[in-house]
């Protein structure tokens, strides 16, 4: 419960009354002292005088104001002790108030304190450039510099805030609750058209303060996050002209709003722009979230959803946006292309300009205290201390400004190049030493969420880890290339974002019932203590900028993938020779899991007779065998092999895995289930394609999947019903098939549908290379957007093992010189001869 004390508040506006006298005394001094002084040394000791009137007014008025406000805070939190959402006057007016005023006060504050710090001392050394030609007024320009910037920034705040007026976000509900919608509108003045709509983003953000006094740090971490974008005709009238209506769903196990401890707290918070003529409009709101009974009593009896057996594929449901299917950011600075023979995302230097430009600010203003401690001969130490500390700044400069990376994946691996100038080393990593890839934070800022920098970070199965790509600023981004970069490798998707902790930060968030007040416990940390953790804290800086110098870099590239878990390797059996009568009798003496794994075995190494007793003895393993380690391994290996055989051998193997027979009545169960059980559509259908795929009811399934693939409204289940397709075999498939990789909205779909008309599924080389005249005219297209065109020469080579560049004239010009000569090699080959592993 907040306690206003008078006591702190009569200290405080005591150690304030020395400064403010000491200023005045001064300030008046100089004013009616003698007239021996310049116009400029008159100005600059004002300017001086100013610095500690500042100082002492502003503690004295923090002292009155913060009393009457933390009194009248007390008696709200004791009026309503059970109710913290009434604890704001905002909020308990079903509102809340925009933060930018307080944003523009607050900068107006700092560019004052900032440039009477620092004219003075410009003033003063502006004569002594007069008169001795001095360089070390430059150095003071640029220190002069932060305090014009900051006047620039108050300005534009201040601009903002009476453009589009005193902006509040109305609630539909008070409180929101977790596991319910956020609901409500934004009202401001809106004079001009927002052609792109609003973007608005609700954000779950834990904001800790870490480290005590001049040490202190505060981070903010993104535990949950949702993007919308608002068309301009959803925008109606409102009270102060405009109103932008807001609805987020939020997860039900979310965190709730938490402001107990002021070191470690839980903030909601809503975000809103638009690109507009003039000065942008940009507002943030605090919103209360908090868990009433109904909320808690689903989060206690909520199970995970979804399909749970031993070869589900994704269905579960996620926990938020942070899982799953990643959209395409509308702008994106990575370059995505094809290159070294696969996909390549290119991220060019100069990517944060604006971080650029403050590191460059601070590198010469360092440089220049380092000069001046060489000018003036000071003690070597302080010397050397500047000048390393100057040397990091400069690389870290030099690393923003003109450090690049390219992420190249292709078959079976990925390159990762990492350099600044040109200057850097390719680094090669196999896509089975690849445990995982997730998106960072990499640069925790204690503005807002948006100021947030981004990492891609890839961890291998033997515990190391590196960066791929850094100074990333935009969250989606670093998602959905994550989401990319697995796709095509075949790694698991997670696109859940990592936050790199700070020292003393744990992950635990702090507990809380509705109401709760909770005290700080325990001792502060000695000073020996701090001051080991900030000697510690230097020399991880000094070790991780010179590792960052010897600028280590990733690629990596695979064209055909379904969203499938790492599989822990398991020792390949190599069979010499063909299966004899013996073998046949052992094998019919084994259990069905041991008969299936080395059948399955076999198989793979494309042994007829294994072959045949496979397809005789795969109907009695139907629920008799589950996913080892092993089947695990060899159903992986089945599923792009070169033959089609075995393509058809793994259909039969899950199959048997799931359970269900190959009947007209599994097709039955399954199309109902399907058609009532939204949550377990995708997973009924996908397995509908494999029974199409082995002759059971073709024609009703081959309509049902269809129907799906292009008008179902979840693009999950499109995407799994286009999976599904990859079974049909059929040439109408790979027409249906075209059009959900042109056509549908969804790039995840796309991306999947392209990878099953290349070299996925159950189609012969001579349906697909029917294809390529029509994969020409996309490329051709000037409107085919730049990753579709990536996508398409990717099944170009994919689909006639050419290796030409990504330009649609080669192509064209290959395929009139020797496409005719390349079908008739595709016809001759042996039927369920195809492009594969092994």
């Amino acid at each position: 419960m907040t306690q206003p004390s008078r006591g702190a508040a009569a200290f405080l506006t005591l150690f304030g009354l020395p400064f403010l006298g000491a200023g005045l005394a001064f300030i008046y001094k100089q004013l009616v002292g003698n007239g021996n002084h310049t116009t400029f040394e008159t100005v600059a000791s004002i300017l001086f005088g100013s610095v500690f009137v500042f100082i002492g007014g502003g503690l004295i008025y923090a002292a009155v104001r913060g009393y009457g406000l933390l009194t009248k805070q007390a008696a709200r939190e004791e009026a309503n002790p059970l109710s913290p959402w009434l604890w704001q006057t905002d909020w308990a007016s079903r509102r809340a108030e925009s933060q930018n005023k307080k944003s523009a006060v607050t900068l107006w504050v700092l560019a004052v304190f900032c440039n009477v710090i620092t004219l003075p001392f410009l003033l003063g050394m502006i004569q002594e450039f007069q008169r001795n030609r001095n360089p070390g007024v430059f150095l003071l320009l640029v220190i002069n510099l932060l305090g014009a910037v900051l006047v620039i920034k108050a300005a534009r705040a201040t601009i903002r805030h009476r453009r589009f007026g005193d902006t509040y976000f109305e609630f539909d509900t008070l409180p929101f609750s977790v596991g319910e919608r956020v609901r409500g509108k934004i009202h401001l003045q809106l004079d001009t058209r927002a052609e792109h709509g609003i973007d608005v983003r609700l954000t779950c953000v834990r904001k800790v303060v870490s480290g005590s006094g001049d040490h202190s740090t505060t981070n903010q971490i993104i535990l949950w996050q949702a993007d919308q974008n608002v068309p301009l005709g959803a925008v109606g009238p409102g009270p102060l002209g405009r109103a932008i209506p807001v609805d987020f769903s939020i997860p039900a196990d979310s965190a709730i709003t938490s402001h107990d401890i002021p070191s470690d707290q839980v903030l909601w918070l809503l975000h809103a722009q638009a690109d507009v003529a003039g000065v942008d409009y940009s507002d943030d709101f605090e919103i209360p979230v908090f868990r009433d009974a109904a909320s808690a009593e689903t989060v206690r009896d909520s199970e995970p959803s979804g399909f749970s057996g031993p070869n589900a594929f994704g269905f579960a449901a996620t926990r938020s946006d942070d899982s799953g299917e990643v959209a395409q950011p509308a702008h994106t600075k990575v370059v995505v292309g094809m290159g070294s023979g696969g996909t390549e995302f290119y991220f060019p230097a100069l990517r944060n300009p604006g971080r650029a430009l403050v590191l460059f600010l601070v590198m010469l203003l360092w440089t220049g205290v380092a000069y001046m401690f060489y000018q003036k001969h000071a003690p070597i130490f302080f010397f050397i201390v500047f000048g390393l500390s100057d040397l990091l700044i400069i690389a870290a400069f030099l690393h923003v400004t003109f450090g690049n990376a390219t992420i190249t994946v292709r078959s079976g691996e990925i390159l990762s190049r990492k350099g600044i100038l040109g200057v850097g080393r390719t680094r090669r990593i196999q896509v089975s030493d690849v445990a995982s890839i997730v998106p960072v934070v990499s640069a925790l800022q204690a503005t807002s969420s948006a100021s947030q920098l981004y990492a891609i970070r890839m961890r291998l199965k033997d515990g190391g880890k590196f960066t791929l790509a850094d100074e990333i600023d935009s969250r989606q981004e670093a998602r959905w290339v994550v989401s990319q970069i697995e796709t095509l490798a075949g790694l698991k998707l997670d696109t859940h974002v990592e936050v790199d902790l700070p020292l003393g930060v744990t992950q635990q968030l702090p507990g809380q019932k509705p109401g709760q007040v909770f005290t700080p416990s325990g001792r502060p940390a000695s000073a020996a203590a701090s001051m080991g953790v900030f000697f510690v804290m230097i020399a991880g800086m000094f070790g991780f900028m010179a590792w960052r110098m010897t600028s280590f870099t990733s690629r990596a590239k695979n064209s055909r993938t379904a969203a499938a878990a790492p599989v822990k390797p398991v020792a390949r059996r190599v069979f010499s020779a063909p299966l004899t009568d013996a073998d046949v009798e052992r094998i019919h003496t084994l259990p069905a899991q041991a008969q299936a794994e080395e059948l399955l075995e076999r198989v793979i190494g494309h042994h007829t007779r294994a072959l045949e007793l496979f397809d005789r003895q795969v109907e009695s393993w139907t629920g008799q065998i589950r996913m080892t380690d092993r089947m695990k391994q060899l159903e992986r290996r089945s599923k792009f092999s070169k033959d089609l055989r075995v393509r058809y051998a793994n259909v039969d193997i899950n199959l048997a895995l799931e359970g269900w027979q190959k009947n007209e009545q599994a097709a039955n169960l399954l199309i109902e289930r399907a058609r009532t059980d939204p949550q377990h559509r995708a997973w009924a259908i996908y397995y509908l394609g494999m029974l199409a795929g082995r002759g059971v009811d073709y024609e009703r399934i081959h309509g049902v999947l269809a129907n799906y693939a292009r008008y179902d409204q979840n693009a999950g289940v499109r995407q799994w019903a286009v999976e599904g397709m990859r079974f049909l075999g059929k040439d109408e498939v790979l027409d249906e098939l075209f059009t959900s990789f042109t056509e549908d909205p969804a790039a995840s779909v796309r991306d999947r549908a392209g990878c099953n008309i290349s070299d996925c599924g159950i189609f012969t080389r001579k349906q697909r290379m029917r294809i390529v005249p029509r994969l020409l005219d996309l490329a051709m297209n000037p409107r085919t957007t730049g990753q579709m065109r990536s996508w398409t020469f990717l099944a170009l080579q994919e689909i006639t093992d050419e290796n030409l560049p990504a330009d649609a004239l080669a192509w064209s010009r290959w395929y009139q010189e020797h496409g005719s000569e390349k079908m008739a090699e595709f016809e001759r080959l042996d039927w369920w001869q195809i492009r594969g592993d092994e």
